[in-house]
């Protein structure tokens, strides 16, 4: 599971590179002191998007690394490939693989391969509601090397409101439903043009897991303020 999952994301990134119908963003944001406390950190986020008559292909990576005084206080990737088959304008039916390594979570790994549906809900001139919903399988692989494999269901949205022509509004929200564990995200971000292909943006990511090892905590918070790329 975990190569197959790999091996599709590693297939969707390589693709970015061979096609120029490609609509990409990278995301950067970078903290680091000198001094009495020498502390790094540094945030990566790509978003990369093709849109063809029948297909839409999305690949998503973002990396998180923190140090503190030449000790790694945080380390995070999260990766998803996400492939729609469109039946007409507002709707489709998706396959999506996704990873998720987070060095301090207790797990070694987690990942999750779904097949489902997708539709726009509400779309007008400045706003776009769209939903998913799929099933599918999630392994799990903790750090003493115990592994579970269970069925899932996926249930996700995404909210996307113009402000403005220079600002933008965006909401993503996700769960996935196993027997053992529900993983839920929350993605909240808001975006400021600030010349041509350069944009800054503000993000809240919370991330609950039902069922975490011993000694861990079940919800994850993170906000950033990063330069967004567009090209």
């Amino acid at each position: 599971m975990k190569e197959i999952g790999l091996a599709v994301l590693l297939a969707g990134l390589a693709s970015i590179a061979q096609a120029a119908e490609w609509t990409n963003e990278i995301e950067l944001g970078a903290v680091v002191t000198t001094g009495n406390t020498e502390e790094q950190n540094l945030k990566l986020r790509v978003d990369s998007v093709r849109e063809l008559d029948q297909w839409r292909h999305h690949v998503h990576l973002e990396n998180l690394r923190s140090s503190k005084d030449n000790e790694t206080t945080a380390q995070k990737l999260y990766a998803f490939y996400q492939a729609d088959y469109k039946l007409d304008e507002d709707r489709s039916v998706f396959g999506r693989v996704a990873y998720d390594d987070d060095r301090f979570s207790g797990f070694n790994y987690q990942a999750d391969m779904t097949a489902g549906y997708s539709q726009t809900i509400f779309a007008n001139a400045t706003m776009r509601l769209s939903g998913d919903a799929g099933v599918g399988i999630r392994l799990t692989e903790l750090t003493t090397g115990d592994r579970d494999e269970e069925g899932i269901v996926r249930l996700a949205g995404k909210y996307v409101w113009e402000v403005s022509d220079n600002a933008s509004f965006q909401q993503l929200l996700s769960t996935e439903i196993g027997n053992d564990s529900t993983i839920s995200r929350s993605d909240t971000s808001i975006k400021a043009n600030i010349n041509g292909s350069l944009s800054m943006k503000l993000a809240l990511v919370v991330k609950h897991n039902s069922a975490v090892p011993v000694d861990r905590k079940a919800t994850d918070t993170e906000t950033s303020v990063t330069l967004v790329y567009g090209f």
